[in-house]
């Protein structure tokens, strides 16, 4: 079989199976949720952004992604790549315990092309959900406490345990 073939055809494959997700999704016009339907789906996007809101009791949720930096100084480059991950736990209807942070994470420096990988420290949290407005889309406010225990290999290492706590709205 010719190359040219076999990336076409690879090209194809991914093409449906990216879609196949589409197709997933239920059909008609999109329905507004309000506060009485449930939330089948809570993103948080770890090491990004962080809802008020909280996932189901007894739901667990994971989100996980791919997350690249590039930075440079002078003649000095450096590429970070690591993969920021959220394993969410729903305790109660207010409240979910949360262990969040960039897991593997690979460091790569161009001046001395040094390669240094790893495992980032990883923070234990709980999220309170404080305030929810009546109705569709109103405000929601709720508050977020982490601790940083001492974790991580090599020079991901915390040299000691810290903390913080934030409000989402």
């Amino acid at each position: 079989m010719p190359p040219r073939l076999i990336t076409l055809s690879m090209a194809g494959m991914l093409v449906v199976f990216f879609s196949a997700s589409a197709f997933a999704q239920s059909p008609g016009p999109r329905q507004e949720q309000c506060a009485d339907e449930p939330d089948l789906i809570n993103a948080d996007r770890p090491g990004i952004a962080d809802g008020s809101n909280v996932i189901g009791t007894g739901t667990i949720q994971i989100e996980s992604g791919i997350q690249q930096e590039f930075r440079r100084s002078g003649d000095s480059r450096e590429h970070t790549f690591f993969v920021p991950t959220l394993l969410r736990f729903g305790v109660e209807s207010h409240s979910e315990f949360r262990i969040e942070g960039n897991t593997f994470t690979r460091v790569t420096t161009s001046d001395s092309t040094d390669v240094t990988s790893g495992f980032a420290p990883v923070s234990l949290g709980f999220k309170y959900h404080i305030y929810n407005s009546k109705g569709c889309h109103q405000f929601s406010l709720g508050t977020i406490g982490r601790v940083f225990p001492t974790w991580g290999s090599k020079e991901f290492r915390a040299q000691h345990t810290t903390g913080d706590i934030r409000l989402a709205g």
